[in-house]
């Protein structure tokens, strides 16, 4: 396999497990409800849409990896953010009396 293709293998990857952990956050039904979980959704859904093209259009695995991993890490902060608003609400204290 050449390192070209492996770079591909990477951005697709890449690419998978950020979309992967979006259909998680829905199917958990782990919806962003603070200001700050939407901000970043809407942050990473509007990049995901205005990277398509480069995604789709460019034959090199460098912009698709860089675009795919920049995707990752906002989806990353999405996950992040939502877990610290669900923890956060919660009704039980972190470090209840013993």
């Amino acid at each position: 396999m050449s390192s070209e293709e492996a770079q591909m293998r990477e951005a697709v990857r890449a690419l998978a497990g950020a979309l992967e952990t979006m259909l998680n956050l829905i199917r958990a039904d782990a919806l962003p409800t603070t200001p700050e979980a939407r901000t970043l959704m809407r942050k990473a859904m509007a990049f995901l849409d205005a990277s398509t093209g480069r995604i789709v259009g460019s034959e090199r695995s460098e912009e698709i990896l860089s675009v795919a991993t920049a995707v990752n890490k906002l989806i990353d902060s999405v996950r992040e953010q939502i877990l610290d608003d669900a923890v956060a609400a919660s009704p039980v204290p972190d470090h209840p009396n013993m």
